[in-house]
């Protein structure tokens, strides 16, 4: 493994050596002397005992220095300073113990200070005042001559009176950075100006603090309001005025509600979860519990849903009984229901007669309740001779409190003639894991008791209840006569 990593290394090494190379030849083709021997400088390093690397780079060297020295002069004869002085200060680097070259860099050191400073000067007239410090320090930079450096001390107060005076028009519109900038630069020059700098960075953060407060009541307006996604924008508003407070916290609180609610729409139940768990981590869920309780609703879980029982018509809309014949106890028992109907005297005469308990036993109908699941499972109980059948069976789903798909139970009898619907009931999931215990009615139902537990055991898990045929099996009942078969639930 050592030999592979030297191997590699040693690759890496010539390939480099060899890009250097090849541009330190091609800048010496052309003339660029000081890119030539920069290039050449790497490739002795590489290789210090090589003599021909050492001459070529000693050539590329002298050349250098020649050029850059000729261009020296040159740029005084035309008094471009800032070009003979870079040509200087090369030269000094170059060869750090040459009095010649330093004393070549002090002569145009002094005169581009000195042009430096009348730039310096002309920026302070058009109210450039970052160039006019920038000029100031490259100018006291480029020379320690007297001259340059009293001419400096000599244009600094107007430099700072000006940058002071901008700043002032930059804090009276509130354009707090710019007014900040320009006075930091004044004071590191006068200490003078560091009481209205201080005083002026106190107003921005008042300021500041002010527009934050501001931001940060608009995003708890809308958060009250559930506009979650524009709270979140206006959260967000005030952290970019100022990191960290409580909008940060409020910021992914209410964008984590917004995806939880996203998901919800969707129907993306872990997903909805995932979001509402992460509002409740940020700590800024409140008295209301918002995220808690949707939390409670979107997380899935197993649930009973328990038929007790239900009570039926004693008589078909159409008077025949449910079963049998109508002999004379089914006879009396119309008479009862008659009289039960009338005013006076009648309904006076049936007070505290059970009319159910007066139906003769061969003419109660055989119920049998079929639930029917959202995605279109179907379980059936054993079948019960009464018009009160009291079946107290269950089916075990898989739902949250948002399920907004229909469930429904339909009650039929059947006997030797074959099925006869005898109502049916449809409620959605969430109304029935919201409601607990529901009495229900529908035709001939006059109550179907319903209720709902969480449970431990698997989807699909029955008691009372057996898997039934296909949705359509149902389909195939006939109606009770005068009553219309309920609609499907969608799938």
């Amino acid at each position: 493994m050592r030999r592979i990593a030297l191997s590699l290394l040693l690759i890496a090494l010539f390939a480099a050596c060899a890009s250097a190379q090849k541009v330190g030849d091609q800048a010496a083709a052309t003339g660029d002397w000081k890119t030539a021997e920069v290039n050449y400088s790497q490739v002795l390093r590489d290789d210090p005992n090589d003599p021909e690397k050492r001459a070529r780079w000693q050539s590329a060297r002298q050349q250098a220095l020649q050029a850059s020295l000729a261009h020296s002069h040159a740029c005084q004869v035309s008094q471009d300073w800032e070009c003979a002085f870079d040509e200087a200060e090369y030269l000094v680097r170059m060869e750090p113990g040459s009095t010649e070259y330093a004393t070549l860099r002090s002569g145009t050191g002094r005169q581009a200070a000195n042009a430096r400073l009348r730039l310096a000067a002309e920026a302070v007239q058009r109210g450039d005042h970052r160039a006019a410090f920038e000029l100031l320090a490259q100018a006291r930079a480029a020379s320690n001559d007297d001259g340059a450096q009293a001419e400096a001390a000599r244009l600094q107060p107007t430099i700072v009176s000006g940058a002071v005076k901008r700043a002032m028009q930059f804090r009276s519109q509130q354009q707090y950075p710019e007014a900040l900038e320009l006075l930091a630069a004044a004071a590191a020059l006068d200490g003078a100006v560091r009481p209205t700098l201080e005083q002026v960075r106190g107003e921005r953060d008042r300021w500041i603090e002010a527009r934050y407060e501001a931001q940060a009541g608009q995003g708890d307006a809308l958060l009250r309001e559930g506009r979650f996604a524009e709270a979140a924008q206006a959260y967000e508003a005030a952290v970019a005025l100022r990191r960290g407070g409580r909008a940060e916290p409020l910021a992914r609180y209410a964008r984590d509600l917004r995806a939880g609610d996203a998901a919800v729409q969707r129907r993306d139940w872990p997903a909805a979860t995932r979001a509402y768990d992460d509002a409740l981590r940020t700590g800024m869920d409140g008295t209301d519990g918002y995220a808690w309780h949707q939390l409670d609703r979107v997380q899935v879980r197993t649930w009973a849903i328990r038929v007790r029982s239900t009570l039926v018509r004693p008589i078909q809309p159409d008077g025949r009984p449910w079963a049998g014949s109508a002999g004379a106890g089914y006879q009396r028992l119309v008479g009862l229901l008659a009289n039960a109907a009338m005013d006076g005297q009648g309904r006076r005469t049936v007070t505290g007669i059970d009319l159910y308990d007066a139906l003769p036993h061969e003419n109660r109908p055989t119920l049998v309740a079929t639930m029917t699941l959202p995605d279109g499972r179907q379980f059936s109980t054993a079948p019960q001779t009464a018009l009160r059948a009291r079946f107290e069976s269950f089916v075990v789903v898989a739902t949250n409190a948002l399920d907004d798909r229909p469930l429904s139970i339909r009650i039929t009898h059947t006997d030797a003639q074959g099925t006869v619907e005898v109502g049916a009931v449809t409620v959605r999931m969430a109304d029935l894991l919201n409601g607990g215990d529901l009495v229900l009615s529908n035709r001939s139902i006059v109550e179907l008791r319903l209720a709902v537990e969480r449970s431990g055991q698997a989807d699909g898990s029955v008691q009372g209840f057996a898997p039934a045929g296909q949705p359509r099996g149902l389909a195939a009942a006939r109606p009770a006569t005068g009553s219309s078969p309920p609609p499907q639930p969608p799938r």
